[in-house]
């Protein structure tokens, strides 16, 4: 018998913070997702941008490409939020996030034709990846997400019971079976004020 209890109750919401073309954030998400089911919390999701997190850096063709995904990503999510409320977020990541890293399917108009009708929108189209009237939307979400940490860093972040830190980053997604504890040690380490870092390097088996 223990006393301890789960750090997340059912009728709590904890704040996902992420780049829908990070792949991290994509094992990340599938994750916390299934935690929130097993333990009946509820996830807010909201964007934060990778292409403003590197704007000005000298990166390599391969991570240009993945930030100007960033960039017209993020406006189709505005766009969707904007429509149809944040509760689209989710639903438009996840059916983006199976065919961009599960399939490997490009950024063009059928992933985003799959992408609307996911969602369920009936106004936002694809003009949204190229409309730059949307950056301030993009621009304000991502430093809603520097503020919620306290600094500069990229995707994912956390943020539960008014503690946010940077990931948990995943390699892939964790066995089913072991979904509630990772989570309620992230919880517990969230919560800790003390807590600042815990780090290895990504080729650990």
């Amino acid at each position: 018998m223990t006393d301890r209890q789960p750090p997340v109750t059912a009728s709590e919401t904890l704040t996902l913070w992420l780049d829908p073309v990070c792949p991290f954030s994509w094992n990340t998400a599938r994750w916390l997702s299934t935690a929130a089911d097993e333990a009946g919390f509820n996830i807010e999701w909201r964007l934060m941008s990778l292409a403003i997190l590197n704007a000005g850096r000298e990166l390599p063709e391969q991570q240009q490409a993945r930030m100007r995904d960033s960039r017209q990503v993020g406006r189709l999510m505005v766009a969707l939020r904007d429509e149809l409320g944040a509760d689209a977020i989710a639903k438009a990541y996840f059916a983006f996030g199976h065919r961009y890293f599960d399939e490997s399917a490009a950024l063009d108009d059928d992933l985003v034709k799959h992408v609307l009708a996911a969602a369920g929108a009936h106004h936002v189209t694809a003009a949204a990846l190229s409309d730059a009237s949307l950056d301030a939307a993009v621009d304000d979400s991502h430093q809603a997400s520097q503020d919620a940490l306290g600094e500069a860093s990229g995707s994912p972040l956390i943020t539960i019971d008014g503690h946010t830190v940077f990931g948990p980053v995943l390699t892939s997604v964790p066995a089913a079976d072991k979904t509630s504890a990772i989570f309620e040690a992230v919880a517990t380490l969230v919560g800790t004020s003390e807590f600042t870092q815990l780090e290895r390097p990504r080729t650990h088996a």
